[in-house]
C-alpha cells in the first residue's frame, strides 16, 4: 500500500566542516608605479640628497685654467633661489627625483619678456611630451599636464636631463615618461613576498579550526551551530576563560598553522636588484657607509649626474658667445666632506703647501669657523717651478765649486 514504504531522504548524512576566522589574504597587484615601493621610494631618496649638496656655480676659465664667479641673475639663481619656492637643495632634489622616476627631467629657465632677465628654473613634471618637427627640421616638445593644459615651447629653451638613453632618439628610456619594466618585475617579485610574509604572519595569529557538525542538518541549522559556536568563543573570551562548552553535536578539530616564511637571502637577493637599478649600495641605503664606501657610490652614481648638469645648464643657460669665452655652468661637490678626519688633515697639509687651498678653506673643511685674514693662501718653500729646477741645481753646483776652491787655497 505504500504506507510503510521507506522515505526516500532528501538530505545525504553529512559531516559539515566549517572553517573558522578564516581571512583570506589574496595578493595585491603591485601596478606599473614603482614608488609603491619603499625601497625604491629609500633609494631615490638616498641619490637625491647627494645631488642635493652640489654647488651650482656660473663661472669663467681663463687661457691659463684659472676660474672666476660670474655675477649676475644666473649666478644669484643658481647659488641662493632658483625660483620662489625652492631653494638650491631642494631644486636638484627635485630634479634629480624626477629623472630617477622617469628617467627625464626637463628644467624649464623662465625669462622676463621685457629686459630678458632671469626669473627663475623650474622642474616640469608632465605626463606626457611629445617631439613636434617642423618643416624647417626645428625640433619642438609639446608638454602636457595633469591640469589639462598643454604648451609647446623648442627643444632648445628646455634643459633636458636624461637617464638610460640609447633606446629612444629623444628621450631617457623608452619614451619621455620613461621605461620601469626592467625594475618591475623584481618589483612585483619583492612585493609578492612581502604579501606572502604578511599573510603568513597574520594567520599565525588566527584561530583555525574545523566545527564537525554530525547528523543530517539543513543549510541553516548548520549555521545556527556555527553562530552559536563562534558565541561561545566571544564569550569564553571575554569571560577570560579558557573553556569552550559545546554539546555532542559538534566537534571542534583544531587545524595546525604553519605559515612558511621566506628566506633572509632569497628577499637580500630582490633587494639588491633594486638597489643596483639605482646605483645605490646595501651601505650608502643603511646609511652605514664608510669613506670609500661613499667615494664609490659618487664615483658610479652622483658624479655621472653632476657632470650631465653641468653640460645641460651650461648648454641651456648660456649663449654659444659665452660657451666660447670659457663661461660654463659647473656643480662642485664637497667629497672630502665625507672623508675621515685622518684623510681631511693629510689633504690640507698636501693642498695648503701647495697653494692650492686657504686657511680659512681648511678650516671649513674641519667644521671650524673662518678666522680673520684666513683668505690668504700660504705655499711652502720646499717646491720650486719645475721650469727653474735647473737653474737652481747650476747656481748649487756653482757654489759649491767656490767653496771646494777656497777650501784647497
Amino acid at each position: 500500500m505504500g504506507l510503510f514504504k521507506r522515505k526516500k531522504k532528501t538530505q545525504e548524512p553529512v559531516q559539515a566542516f566549517q572553517l573558522l576566522n578564516d581571512i583570506k589574504l589574496p595578493l595585491v597587484p603591485f601596478g606599473n608605479n614603482i614608488t609603491n615601493s619603499d625601497v625604491v621610494t629609500i633609494c631615490i631618496d638616498r641619490v637625491a640628497s647627494a645631488c642635493g649638496k652640489l654647488k651650482m656655480r656660473h663661472v669663467k676659465k681663463d687661457e691659463k685654467g684659472q676660474q672666476t664667479e660670474k655675477t649676475g641673475d644666473l649666478e644669484f639663481a643658481l647659488k641662493f633661489k632658483p625660483n620662489e619656492i625652492m631653494t638650491p637643495y631642494q631644486f636638484l632634489y627635485k630634479a634629480v627625483t624626477l629623472l630617477l622616476l622617469n628617467d627625464n627631467c626637463f628644467i624649464y629657465p623662465l625669462y622676463d619678456k621685457s629686459d630678458y632677465h632671469l626669473v627663475g628654473l623650474y622642474p616640469l613634471n608632465p605626463t606626457i611630451v611629445e617631439p613636434v618637427e617642423f618643416s624647417d627640421g626645428s625640433l619642438y616638445l609639446k608638454f602636457y599636464f595633469q591640469t589639462g593644459n598643454s604648451y609647446l615651447t623648442p627643444y632648445e629653451n628646455v634643459i633636458h636631463i636624461k637617464r638610460f638613453y640609447g633606446k629612444d632618439e629623444i628621450f631617457g628610456g623608452n619614451s619621455s615618461s620613461g621605461s620601469h619594466e626592467a625594475i618591475l618585475k623584481t618589483l612585483k617579485i619583492n612585493d609578492a613576498l612581502l604579501q606572502g610574509i604578511e599573510g603568513a604572519v597574520y594567520s599565525s595569529f588566527q584561530i583555525k579550526g574545523l566545527l564537525k557538525i554530525n547528523g543530517m542538518l539543513k543549510e541553516t541549522d548548520k549555521q545556527k551551530q556555527v553562530d552559536e559556536f563562534n558565541r561561545l568563543i566571544k564569550t569564553a573570551l571575554k569571560a577570560d576563560s579558557s573553556v569552550i562548552p559545546i554539546d555532542g553535536k559538534a566537534d571542534y578539530v583544531p587545524l595546525s598553522v604553519d605559515p612558511k616564511l621566506v628566506d633572509e637571502k632569497t628577499l637580500s637577493f630582490i633587494q639588491s636588484k633594486i638597489l643596483d637599478y639605482f646605483g645605490v649600495s646595501p651601505e650608502i641605503f643603511a646609511n652605514s657607509y664608510d669613506e670609500n664606501q661613499f667615494n664609490a657610490f659618487y664615483e658610479a652614481t652622483i658624479e655621472p649626474i653632476a657632470i650631465q648638469l653641468s653640460e645641460a645648464f651650461s648648454l641651456g643657460l648660456l649663449t654659444e658667445g659665452q660657451l666660447q669665452r670659457g663661461e660654463e655652468v659647473i656643480f662642485f661637490s664637497e667629497r672630502l666632506q665625507y672623508a675621515s678626519w685622518n684623510t681631511k688633515v693629510g689633504a690640507i697639509e698636501k693642498l695648503m703647501g701647495l697653494g692650492i687651498m686657504s686657511l680659512n678653506e681648511s678650516r671649513s673643511l674641519l667644521g671650524l669657523e673662518p678666522v680673520e685674514g684666513g683668505d690668504k693662501r700660504l705655499q711652502s718653500l720646499n717646491y720650486v717651478d719645475a721650469s727653474k729646477a735647473n737653474k737652481y741645481q747650476v747656481n748649487e753646483d756653482e757654489n759649491s765649486s767656490k767653496e771646494d776652491t777656497e777650501d784647497e787655497q
